[in-house]
């Protein structure tokens, strides 16, 4: 019937519009999704090793004679990436109004569910102070103009804690966007190719590339007392799983009074892995 796969298909919209919406979700470390699918538990376990240091290699003292091998002690930290998230949007109509709605109104409801669901949970992402761009050691100032050396001291730790340079990203608002581009130095270098030749592979919100840094903007990042938290990171800082993406549940709800339901949700988690990997840039 009409009912049993009609939610099926808006979900796939709500799917859809949720991706082509979000700017954070892509940007983070997903590597442990697989891990945590419908019906494998609430919790991924995620090894850190204490390996890639310089002074863990031994240089042999006289080449070409044998000698005794140090060995290192493996040295391993675990952290829990939980899911324990969950975002909820939800519409409901009597009866009589849904049989007078326009024919394509359901699917333009699922799709305001799927871009709703995507604007909170990049907000949380940039919110929260345990596990989201918020719990990152600030640099910048509140409500002032970013500048090309704030920028360069992002770009700086990421250096000297040896993250990778791909993978690397520049989070900004609207407002931090209109700062930078009056740096002639960086708007020419995000603006060094037209439009057109922007990388196909990139997400929602890109806006080209600054020194080592993929630039983004999104209106949905936290507040500080006046201005905007802002945020330069790599991939490898935070963790994401996302275990039920954007799924629509329809029903009729008859106890009520006769109202016909939508409901939209998805299910996922988050997790800081990296501390140096990224910094809270304030600004406007």
């Amino acid at each position: 019937t009409m009912a049993t796969y009609l939610p099926e298909v808006w979900s796939k919209i709500a799917s859809v519009t949720y991706r082509s919406n979000t700017v954070i979700v892509p940007l983070l470390d997903h590597r442990w999704e697989p891990a945590i699918g419908v019906g494998m538990g609430d919790t991924v376990n995620i090894p850190g090793f204490a390996q890639n240091q310089a002074s863990d290699v031994a240089t042999r003292s006289t080449f070409g004679t044998g000698a005794s091998v140090t060995f290192n002690a493996t040295t391993e930290s675990q952290t829990q990436l939980v899911i324990n998230k969950m975002q909820i949007d939800a519409y409901r109509m009597p009866v009589e109004m849904s049989l007078q709605a326009m024919t394509n109104y359901n699917t333009l409801l699922v799709e305001g569910i799927g871009q709703a669901l995507a604007l909170k949970v990049d907000s949380d992402l940039a919110s929260d102070g345990t596990d989201g761009f918020d719990a990152f050691t600030a640099i910048g100032t509140d409500n002032v103009d970013v500048t090309e050396s704030v920028i360069l001291q992002g770009e700086t730790n990421l250096d000297d804690n040896n993250a990778p340079v791909e993978g690397r990203y520049f989070v900004m608002s609207p407002a931090t966007r209109a700062s930078i581009i009056q740096i002639d130095v960086l708007r020419n270098q995000l603006y060094d190719k037209s439009t057109g030749n922007l990388k196909a592979d990139a997400g929602p919100g890109y806006m080209g590339k600054i020194y080592t840094l993929d630039c983004y903007m999104s209106n949905n990042l936290e507040s500080g007392t006046s201005g905007k938290k802002n945020f330069i990171g790599q991939t490898e800082a935070i963790a994401f799983a996302s275990q039920q993406e954007p799924k629509i549940v329809k029903d009729l709800n008859v106890e009520d009074g006769l109202f016909n339901q939508v409901v939209g949700y998805c299910v996922y988690g988050r997790k800081q892995v990296k501390s140096a990997f990224g910094r809270e840039v304030d600004g406007k």
